[in-house]
């Protein structure tokens, strides 16, 4: 059995150091970078400053493992191994809207160009979605400090899109800052904490991986895949992190 280290006095300069130097929640900006074709749309959206500033709640992330039960190995033992890592599947930011509603256009914007809304007044309305590499993108989340000593702690959605807008009521009651919540789907996310560590062994196919050999794995159709577009992206997304920041 493990020794357990004996308990002793602890100074005050300890307690500095951990449980009384926690980080704070109101320190964090948001980059959407929304793809190109959707600023064209909105004259004078060359910015991101807007909507990263008027950001005022985000979430972190979460991530689960998913596991199968083994009973039959060890006499009286139940095991779970894990089989797949899971992410959550939506993301959602709160926005305070200004007096030219930019932060609602924007989104209404998005969701439209996913969906290519034609002829929306005409009796015949109808719409044929665009293909997700038109309208998806990486987004981010920079945690800091108020003291900006520390690295921050940097989360990437790769994948990203608007998927819903929640309502938002408004009243003659006392007077509120108007909201806006945006739900964005995405298919992972990366950090900058985690230390990857290369595999043993080759990794082919089509994957995320870097080291994927053009032509030797299958898609889901059956056909030999061609190029290697989601380890692009990954690498990509990495880039512009150590470009960024």
């Amino acid at each position: 059995m493990a020794q357990l280290p004996q308990p002793r006095p602890r100074p005050v300069a300890d307690l500095k150091k951990s449980i009384l130097n926690t980080a704070l929640t109101s320190y964090y900006e948001c980059h959407f970078n929304p793809p190109s074709s959707i600023l064209g749309l909105i004259p004078g959206a060359n910015s991101d400053d807007d909507y990263m500033l008027s950001c005022m709640e985000a979430s972190l992330p979460g991530t689960s493992l998913a596991t199968v039960e083994i009973t039959n190995d060890y006499s009286g033992i139940t095991e779970r191994h894990v089989h797949r890592r899971q992410y959550d599947t939506t993301s959602s930011f709160t926005f305070l809207v200004d007096r030219n509603y930019k932060q609602i256009e924007l989104f209404e914007q998005w969701i439209g160009y996913i969906v290519n809304e034609q002829n929306i007044e005409a009796e015949n309305y109808f719409y044929r979605v665009n293909f997700p590499k038109q309208y998806q993108t990486t987004i981010y989340i920079n945690k800091f400090e108020r003291d900006y000593a520390q690295p921050s702690l940097i989360y990437s959605f790769l994948n990203a899109y608007p998927i819903s807008i929640n309502t938002m009521p408004v009243s003659y009651d006392g007077a509120q800052t108007l909201k806006c919540t945006v739900n964005f789907n995405f298919s992972r996310y990366i950090t900058n904490s985690t230390a990857f560590k290369k595999a043993p062994y080759p990794v082919t196919g089509a994957s995320d991986s870097s080291e994927w050999i053009a032509g030797s794995g299958r898609i889901q159709t059956g056909l030999t895949a061609s190029d290697n577009q989601g380890a692009q992206d990954s690498i990509d997304a990495k880039n512009v992190l150590e470009i960024k920041y």
